[in-house]
This record gives structure tokens, C-alpha cells and sequence, in this order.
């Protein structure tokens, strides 16, 4: 049976990306009909939804939870990177980590000068790759011994201009979340559709109902409709005798170790990118004080950066997000 959780990171900022995650597990042979394990109890021996000041544990839980300003990107990039290096190497960089599991976004991020590598960047950004690698290896031992593989771990980076002409095409933003997350769903149905599979999806926006959408874009299956109430989504797609359950739940990153993952990983590519947007411009303006790149905050950046960016003749588009 494959798990899979998709949730995002930065869909309210005024700057910087917005980023979709999505992450799948194999948990071996089950029914798809069977109720949904919980991944913390089978990995509870090396994974936690709560911070262990002994390290014994990877913390794993919704972003917000994992990541403060305050903690920094410790545990986030602990978490994300050990995960990842369960099925991949460790990678050497930042670049190569989006090459692995953004890789759309490559072409697209030589047009934006603030977000190339600084010679100075190092990665991991706050961790040690060794010891990251070290409990890789027995999280790995202890995931084949409870038949739990992680299958999949990706995201999709959608950069300034490009989510703007969404913007400008939609006029609706939850459509646009929809539209990235469902680029996930399709990769998921195409991949694992043939097996027994469960997707959690976070609500998408402030939407509820998504029958009418997943018809449209995934028209060679046929849908049943569970429940739409409550804030919680509940469908099953069907072809020949395969049936995929697909779930969009409030606070999923709560209930789903997958999604929680998910959750991560677009926090901290979001963070990465975010370093290199800040470090770009503390380089044309050292006394200016970096941004997250929420609304009001974002607002002051721009005011501490209007005169750099007009002489460099960045447009609004470029910079910043219209909704």
C-alpha cells in the first residue's frame, strides 16, 4: 500500500516562493480498503511528533511546529534531509537538493539573481551531513524492519513571475494551490495508481468541495464521492479494479505523517531559498534586515529596498506577488 501526504509552504507571503510538497511511503502488502496506519507508531523507535532535547528521535510534525525563528533550521533540516537520505545520498549542496527533489524549478532560477548561491553558502545550512547520514542509516535498518519504505519526496517550486501569471490567469489563489498540488496527484496516479494508495491532501485554500475538480483533471477515472462537509474532503478514484482514496482534511499534517513531511520539506526549501534572497540583498544594502517575506514585514523590506531595486530596474511582477 503506498501513503502519501501533500501539503505546502508560503502560500500567504508577499514575497518569495510558494512551495507544494509531496511525500509517499510503500508500507508492503495491505488492502487499500484496510484502515490507514499511523507512521508514528510504526517508526515510534526513531521517529517523534515531539522535540527530544537527546536527539534520539527525528522530529516530525507540521512545519509550524518543527520550525520557529527562534529554533532555527536545525531540526527541520535534520528531519527532511535524514528522510530523504534513507533511499538517496546526502547531497552536496542546496542546488543539488532541488535538482533531487524540485527539479523543474532549475531552469527558471538563473533569471532571478536572488536566488543564486553566494560562494560563501554552505550545506547543510545548520546541521552536519555525518551524523545526518549516520541516523540515515539506522532509520533505514528500522524501516525495512517494519516494512516502511519512503518512496518519494518532491516539491514544486513556484518562483515569483511565474506564480504571478497563475495569479493573473486564475484570479482565484486557492485555484492556483489546487492546480500546483494536483501536478502531485498525477504523478502519484501515474506512478502507484495500479496499487492499493491513500492520498491526504491539507485543505487546499479556504476550498471544501473538489469533486468537480478532480473530475476534470483526472477524467479515465471515475469518481465516488464520500463526504464534502466539515472541512474534511473524502473521495475515491476508481479504474478497472484498482481504487485510490484521496482525502483533503484540515490540519492533515497533524494526523498524517506523510503530510507532515510534506509540510517540512516545503518549509525548508522555502527557508533555503529565502537565505539566498535575503544574503543577495544584504549585498547591495548591508544594513538592511532580512524578511521572511509575510505581509507586513514584507512590506517593510520593500520600503528598505525601493531605491536598490528601481536602480537595478526589478519589476513589481518579478519581485512581488500580486495576491
Amino acid at each position: 500500500m503506498i501513503l502519501a501526504g501533500i501539503d505546502e509552504a508560503g502560500y500567504g507571503p508577499l514575497l518569495g516562493p510558494l512551495v507544494v510538497g509531496c511525500c509517499a511511503f510503500n508500507l508492503g502488502p495491505m488492502d487499500g480498503r484496510q484502515a490507514i496506519p499511523c507512521l508514528w507508531k510504526r517508526l515510534a523507535k526513531l521517529v517523534s511528533k515531539n522535540r527530544l532535547a537527546s536527539g534520539r528521535k527525528l522530529h516530525v510534525n507540521d512545519s509550524k511546529v518543527v520550525y520557529s525563528p527562534a529554533t532555527g533550521l536545525k531540526e527541520l533540516e535534520r528531519s527532511v534531509l535524514a528522510m530523504l537520505c534513507t533511499y538517496e545520498e546526502m547531497p552536496g549542496d542546496l542546488t543539488t537538493l532541488l535538482q533531487r527533489t524540485s527539479r523543474d524549478v532549475l531552469a527558471e532560477l538563473p533569471e532571478y539573481p536572488w536566488y543564486q548561491p553566494a560562494e560563501s553558502e554552505i550545506f547543510p545550512i545548520e546541521q552536519e551531513a555525518l551524523p545526518i547520514q549516520l541516523f540515515a542509516n539506522a532509520l533505514r535498518a528500522e524501516m525495512s524492519r517494519s516494512q516502511t519504505r519512503c518512496v518519494h519526496l518532491a516539491a514544486r517550486v513556484v518562483l515569483e513571475r511565474r506564480l504571478n501569471q497563475l495569479f493573473n490567469a486564475t484570479r482565484n489563489k486557492a485555484s492556483v494551490l489546487f492546480s500546483t498540488s494536483a501536478i502531485h496527484l498525477d504523478y502519484l496516479l501515474r506512478t502507484y495508481g495500479s496499487e492499493p494508495m491513500t492520498i491526504f491532501c491539507d485543505r487546499q485554500g479556504g476550498r471544501e468541495h473538489y469533486g468537480s475538480l478532480l473530475r476534470l483533471m483526472f477524467d479515465e477515472w471515475s469518481l465516488e464521492v464520500l463526504q464534502e462537509q466539515d472541512g474534511h474532503a473524502y473521495y475515491r478514484l476508481h479504474k478497472g479494479s484498482n481504487s485510490v482514496r484521496i482525502i483533503f482534511r484540515e490540519k492533515a499534517e497533524k494526523q498524517c505523517m506523510a503530510v507532515a513531511l510534506a509540510s517540512m520539506l516545503s518549509k525548508y526549501l522555502r527557508e533555503a531559498l529565502m537565505r539566498r534572497f535575503n544574503a543577495f540583498w544584504a549585498t547591495h544594502i548591508p544594513q538592511v534586515a532580512p524578511t521572511a517575506g509575510y505581509y507586513s514585514d514584507g512590506t517593510r523590506f520593500l520600503r528598505d529596498i525601493d531605491s536598490a531595486r528601481r536602480e537595478m530596474g526589478i519589476a513589481d511582477e518579478e519581485l512581488i506577488r500580486s495576491r
